[in-house]
């Protein structure tokens, strides 16, 4: 709704690297429960080498799946096509992995959103309930 709600949005090659903030409570709970989507803060501290062991053991999870659903018979395919949804889930994970990749080379321009320090000291001061709302607080960002 928070992209969607004021109409179509049309993605293409001068708005796709753009980002759109995700605060309420709610959202936040959905994104933690997505497993195929990468998570920047997992992964942008992670060498090229690592990066690309990462992106091979996702392919090769692809690939035991496509082999799984390829030796199955017409039938067992058509009761198994969640496996196919699979596959293209891993190629969305894999395409993701390569921009944040090709990002880090510099090969793709984005402007990543600026996130507030925080201190011990507001942890302390405010506890932790506090500074989970005053990192998604949306005034300060």
């Amino acid at each position: 709704m928070k992209v969607f709600g004021s109409g179509v949005v049309i993605i293409n090659n001068s708005n796709k690297y753009e980002f759109v903030k995700f605060d309420a409570p709610l959202e936040i709970e959905y994104f933690k429960g997505i497993d195929w989507m990468i998570d920047y803060n997992e992964v942008k501290d992670l060498s090229e080498e690592e990066t690309i062991a990462l992106g091979q053991s996702i392919a090769e999870e692809k690939n035991r799946i496509a082999q799984k659903f390829n030796s199955m018979s017409l039938k067992e395919r058509n009761r198994n096509m969640d496996l196919v949804f699979q596959c293209e889930l891993l190629d969305f994970k894999l395409c993701s992995l390569r921009d944040i990749l090709f990002f880090k080379q510099g090969h793709i321009k984005m402007e990543l959103p600026e996130m507030e320090n925080i201190s011990t000291e507001i942890v302390q001061e405010k506890g932790i309930k506090k500074l989970i709302k005053t990192i998604f607080d949306k005034k300060k960002h």
